[in-house]
C-alpha cells in the first residue's frame, strides 16, 4: 500500500511532510564537514551515524529538531590524526562522548526550506548555530516505512566552540583553518 500521498501536503508551493514524529534512521544519516589545510587545501571528515527526533508540526515553523552526534566516531581518513581529534586536546570523547544540536526555532521559506536555529554543544561549550535546510523528498521503503530526507549546512568558528588547540606552523600561520563548513544528511522514519 502506498503512503507516501497520505504522508506528505503542500507548504508553500512545496510538498511537505504531514505532521508527526520522526526518528532518525542512523543508517542512513550522516555529518560530514570540511576545514582549510594550509591555506588553499582542505580536510575532510565525517561523524556517522548520528541519532535523534524530529517533531513536524502542523505548522512547520513550530517544528524541534534533536540530533546527537557519536564523538568518537570522527573519521578523516588519517588514524593519527582522528586519535588526536578524539583526545583531551580537542573532542574529548571520553569525558564527551556527544554532540548534540537542539533547535529553538524554525522558520519554513517557500519551496521546502527551512532555517533552523539552536544550540550547538560541543564538549561543553553551547553556542547558537543557525543550519539551512532542505526537504529532499518522501518516499515509501521496501519494508513498509514512510522515508523523508532532509540535507543542511552550517558553517561554525573553531574559536567559539575553544578548539583552536595549537595548530600553528612555525611562520606563525594556521595549518588548519578556523572555520568548518558542515554538511548534515538525514533519513527520517515516521513513527506511526
Amino acid at each position: 500500500m502506498n503512503h507516501t500521498k497520505e504522508a506528505s501536503r503542500i507548504y508553500n508551493g512545496a510538498l511537505f511532510p504531514i505532521a508527526g514524529e520522526y526518528i532518525i534512521d542512523p543508517e542512513h544519516s550522516f555529518v560530514e564537514f570540511i576545514v582549510q589545510h594550509l591555506v588553499v587545501g582542505q580536510i575532510r571528515g565525517s561523524f556517522h551515524p548520528l541519532t535523534g527526533n524530529i517533531k513536524i508540526a502542523d505548522d512547520p515553523s513550530l517544528s524541534s529538531f534533536e540530533i546527537r552526534i557519536d564523538t568518537g566516531s570522527i573519521s578523516t581518513h588519517n588514524a593519527t590524526r582522528d586519535d588526536d581529534l578524539r583526545s583531551a586536546r580537542f573532542l574529548d570523547v571520553r569525558k564527551f562522548p556527544t554532540m548534540t544540536y537542539r533547535s529553538s526555532g524554525v522558520t519554513a521559506e517557500p519551496r521546502g526550506y527551512l532555517t533552523v536555529e539552536g544550540e550547538l554543544t560541543i564538549r561543553d561549550v553551547t553556542k547558537p548555530v543557525s543550519i539551512d535546510v532542505v526537504f529532499n523528498g518522501i518516499v515509501d521503503d521496501p519494508w513498509g516505512n514512510t522515508r523523508v530526507a532532509f540535507n543542511g549546512s552550517s558553517k561554525i568558528s573553531r574559536r567559539d566552540f575553544g578548539l583552536m588547540t595549537d595548530l600553528m606552523k612555525e611562520t606563525g600561520g594556521l595549518l588548519v583553518g578556523k572555520d568548518i563548513i558542515i554538511n548534515i544528511a538525514t533519513e527520517l522514519l515516521l513513527q506511526t
